[in-house]
């Protein structure tokens, strides 16, 4: 009778142990899509908390007023740039279907400033002529085994922009929510931080937090500058468009895409255009922007969590190659976490 009593409890245990376990994927599996927009979500929270609190200060205290003012800011910074975007290429697309009608009629500049390089600037501006002075035929015999790849790509960005869309107004809502039930909230995370360990659970978490704070810090400080420098360039060599050009250029800053691609585009069209000293003009301020992406962004980090840079350098770039987007907050936090966890225990050893 015990045995068979035994080898009930252990079945009822096993059939306990498989529906809990099969509750918790299905739930995963249901969650799964609002993940990223959540835990997106408690990285803006975080880092926009002051703000929040200084503008409910000038809203006469009033919650529900500064969350509607964060929620039009944060629609505004990350959902109704893409939503411009795609209006004005809408807008402008005949203009760009005109001047890709007129492309073989054009007149391809020489681009005699190539014999200026030296090794190999001459050979190069040969071979530039020779593909000009034929009918492209080599060319276009050349680039044809990549024109389908090409299409796939861009039909997969164009997937993935309405998927960001998509976790951009999950973010917002969640941001919202934490929004108004912040404080409480946060003592609850500080509750459970002191349940998991009492002598290093609340530091945790404030270390967290700090760390998140500054890479959002530096990374959104950092995409302004570039942006408005690139902007400025734009503007100055008469590059079209230039307001949807410094939106991208923000953009891919924020989204640690760096202003390369864009400026690289932007350089060969005043080269294709035949205008050499607005093309060197961008190459130069594409080599300042470079610059400053790496060194301004660590070091606004750094400043705004005190710790050593090559840990912050390591971490976003390790972050962003290993978790992608939000690797950017979560590569510097557990590093943050791992080095002043460490640094405790090597004090409390000596």
């Amino acid at each position: 009778m015990p045995a068979e009593k035994n080898t009930y409890d252990l079945l009822k245990l096993i059939l306990n142990l498989l529906l809990i376990g099969l509750l918790i994927v299905i739930t995963y599996r249901v969650v799964e899509v609002f993940i990223f927009g959540f835990f997106w979500a408690v990285m803006v929270v975080i880092a926009t908390w002051p703000l929040m609190i200084k503008i409910q200060q000038k809203l006469f205290n009033k919650r529900w007023l500064s969350l509607l003012v964060m929620a039009l800011i944060l629609a505004f910074v990350c959902v109704i740039p893409f939503i411009l975007i795609i209006s004005s290429v809408a807008q402008n697309g005949h203009y760009l279907i005109e001047w890709a009608r007129t492309l073989s009629h054009r007149e391809l500049p020489t681009l005699d400033w190539l014999n200026s390089i030296p090794m190999f600037g001459s050979e190069l501006h040969q071979k530039w002529l020779d593909l000009i002075h034929t009918d492209g035929s080599d060319l276009v015999d050349t680039i044809q085994p990549y024109i389908g790849s090409m299409i796939g790509w861009l039909l997969e960005q164009a997937t993935n922009i309405s998927i960001f869309i998509f976790h951009a107004g999950v973010m917002i809502v969640f941001s919202l929510l934490l929004f108004l039930k912040g404080e409480r909230i946060t003592r609850d995370v500080y509750l459970f931080a002191n349940r998991l360990s009492k002598q290093y659970g609340a530091d945790t978490v404030t270390l967290a937090g700090q760390s998140i704070r500054a890479v959002a810090l530096g990374v959104v400080v950092t995409a302004i500058t570039l942006a408005l420098i690139g902007g400025i360039s734009f503007v100055l060599t008469k590059m079209p468009f230039p307001g949807i050009l410094t939106l991208v250029l923000f953009i891919c800053c924020v989204a640690q895409i760096g202003p390369v691609i864009v400026m690289l585009g932007c350089i060969v069209w005043q080269f294709w255009d035949g205008h050499t000293l607005s093309g060197i003009i961008l190459i130069i301020v594409a080599i300042i922007l470079t610059t400053l992406d790496s060194v301004m962004r660590a070091y606004l980090i750094k400043k705004g969590a005190d710790l050593p840079f090559l840990l912050i350098l390591f971490g976003v770039i390790g972050g962003v190659l290993s978790f992608g987007l939000m690797g950017l907050f979560i590569g510097p936090v557990v590093l943050a976490l791992a080095y002043k966890l460490f640094q405790k225990w090597i004090n409390e050893q000596a």
